[in-house]
């Protein structure tokens, strides 16, 4: 909600007449309410509405500053606001701006911090969303210097420039900077440890070469302010993250290769693809967002390898992107990985991030299975939720046997420091992390895929088909015999569902097996009777049957010594056996005189 005249005006008009209208204290009161009404500087009002366009809709507002001719020195406003935004928002949330202040519009406010912090100090005119925030300009420089002193690793992250290779070289790039008043480091290092050291320390005006991409630059914090306004080296140079380069690199497609981009906007990592093949094969860009689709489009408008498809790429089918062999698929994440977000230190909303785990499984799944000719594919996010990661990951392979993992560490060739989870054996260890705290770049996850030779298939879906086994055999087991607890031989692995239960061995469990007493009626079945249910049992279950035997077997050695015991159990409790048995002796005489008075 924006300020409007009515809430500009919150004085308390009191009932006038016409006459009163006319006398010289009304138009004194008019006078004063028209200085209060004093309008927004154009400046800032557009730098508000410009830097929303680049943030919130992604939009590349180049080419709507150029054609504001009218807005020429209001451009470096909208620069200072995008390079020091990590910032301007982590002080508006310390000073609980948008609760103390509900009718200033939030991008307005940081627009107006920018300019107080880090611009030229001061704030220009008498308007009321001005006044506003000119009222807490001691406590916004408070908070300016209690953050930069607590979050200097945000303030540290360099300014990255990716070459453009497919228009200069890296020696050509080198003389141009040279001529803009840069200057060159040209130091080796052996440990990746040490040139991140070195970067820490550049001048403000020295660059370096990447350690690990060649094409890549590395300029201090404080160049932002230049390679904002460096506008005649646009086309040559591009401000991408080095941490969006892992995933182009490890996909490695060659010249006259054919690669789908499943998300491709803005574009970024689409034309870097485009630089590694030389500009030569082909490369299929999808895009379902109709802005995002457009920002595409004029983004990769240069590079005649591209093809650009606004479908979603879930609908997109073999037939439509011919022969593909390389896929990258960096899906809409949670973006817990930008500066921006990491600092803000939000709440993290679980369902969202359950509900976006499971597109991204299903965007991966699709990639696996709907290009027959897929070789290589490389999933990234740029996201530091395991949901979104590890667990995906897990899921298609578990699920897609076709595919393997591979070692992204060893894919990249070079010293690497942060791997995926332990908490995912097999996994975690093969996937790699860019960490803002260690690597200076955005927070990304990056994994790797393969396709399996002919007749193999990976390790986790192995074990997850075995498991699967286990839990539909101990189905079948309860299902034919629900009073049988004995576990079979082969389901005796950790990855069973009843792993870690002691194995006993059969000595063991059967000196605790008690003896039944039966009825008589029930001793006197037929021979016939139970060698008929011995054969059933045999057809049914013939792993049961041995155990069932055997367990017979015991009892009958058993038989005497447990009776003897129980006999002395029963002389101590003060029952009479011995009339007991004598009686049960004397029935079965009885019984014997009839049968031969029978026969």
């Amino acid at each position: 909600m924006g300020w409007s005249v009515e809430e500009e005006c919150r004085d308390e008009k009191p009932n006038i007449s016409a006459s009163q209208l006319l006398t010289p204290k009304s138009e004194a009161g008019t006078d004063k309410r028209r200085e209060q009404r004093v309008k927004l500087p154009t400046n800032y009002r557009k730098a508000c509405k410009y830097a929303q366009l680049a943030v919130e809709e992604k939009r590349d507002i180049n080419a709507l500053l150029d054609q504001d001719r009218h807005f020429r020195t209001g451009r470096s406003i909208v620069g200072r606001v995008l390079c020091n935004l990590p910032k301007i928002d982590a002080i508006y949330t310390k000073l609980e701006l948008a609760t103390k202040e509900p009718g200033l519009r939030p991008w307005l406010a940081r627009v107006l911090i920018s300019e107080l912090l880090y611009g030229s100090g001061r704030l220009v005119g008498s308007a009321l969303p001005v006044e506003c925030v000119r009222k807490y300009a001691e406590q916004l420089r408070a908070l300016k210097a209690e953050i930069e002193q607590n979050f200097t690793v945000e303030f540290a992250v360099p300014r990255f420039v990716r070459i453009n290779t497919t228009q200069l070289s890296k020696a050509d790039a080198k003389a141009l900077l040279a001529k803009e008043q840069w200057f060159a480091v040209e130091e080796k290092f052996d440990s990746y440890r040490e040139f991140l050291e070195r970067v820490k320390t550049l001048g403000d005006k020295e660059y370096i070469e990447d350690f690990h991409f060649p094409d890549m630059l590395v300029f201090p914090n404080s160049a932002k302010q230049y390679w904002g306004k460096a506008v005649h080296l646009r086309d040559r140079f591009i401000l991408q993250n080095k941490a969006c380069l892992l995933p182009t690199y490890l996909l490695r497609p060659g010249k006259k290769s054919v690669v789908l981009d499943m998300c491709a906007a803005p574009g970024l990592k689409t034309t870097h693809l485009a630089a590694l093949m030389k500009n030569k094969g082909r490369i299929y860009a999808v895009e379902h967002n109709v802005n995002r689709y457009a920002l595409l489009t004029q983004m990769v408008g240069a590079y005649g390898v591209i093809k650009t498809l606004h479908s979603d790429c879930l609908k997109v089918s073999d037939e439509q992107v011919p022969g593909v062999e390389y896929i990258l698929l960096d899906p809409s994440c949670s973006g817990s990985g930008m500066l921006q977000r990491q600092f803000e230190k939000d709440e993290v909303d679980q369902h969202r991030l359950y509900k976006l785990g499971g597109v991204q499984y299903k965007l991966l799944s699709h990639a696996m299975n709907a290009y027959p000719n897929a070789r290589r594919i490389v999933y990234s996010t740029c996201s530091v939720h395991t949901i979104e990661n590890e667990e995906v990951v897990q899921g298609v392979l578990r699920h897609n046997g076709h595919f393997r993992l591979l070692d992204a560490r060893k894919e990249l060739g070079r010293e690497w420091l942060n791997v995926g989870s332990p908490n995912f054996p097999g996994i975690g260890e093969r996937c790699l992390y860019a960490r803002t705290e260690d690597d200076l770049t955005i927070g990304m996850f990056v994994a790797v895929f393969e396709r399996c030779p002919e007749g193999v298939v990976n390790e986790t879906y192995t074990a997850y088909e075995r498991q699967k086994d286990s839990y539909e055999r101990l189905a079948l087991i309860q299902r034919k015999h629900p009073a049988l607890q004995e576990i079979n031989e082969e389901d005796w692995r950790p990855e069973a569902p009843f792993a870690g239960k002691r194995k006993v061995p059969n000595t063991e469990r059967t000196e605790h097996v008690p003896v039944k007493t039966e009825p008589i009626a029930k001793k006197r079945r037929s021979s016939q009777t139970v060698e008929q249910d011995e054969e059933d049992d045999e057809e049914d279950v013939k792993p049961f049957v041995s155990v069932k035997q055997e367990k017979q077997e015991e009892e009958e050695e058993d038989v005497k010594p447990f009776v003897v015991v129980k006999q002395e159990e029963q002389d101590e409790e003060g029952e009479d056996v011995k009339p007991f048995v004598k009686k049960s002796k004397k029935k079965d005489k009885s019984k014997k005189s009839r049968k031969g008075v029978s026969q």
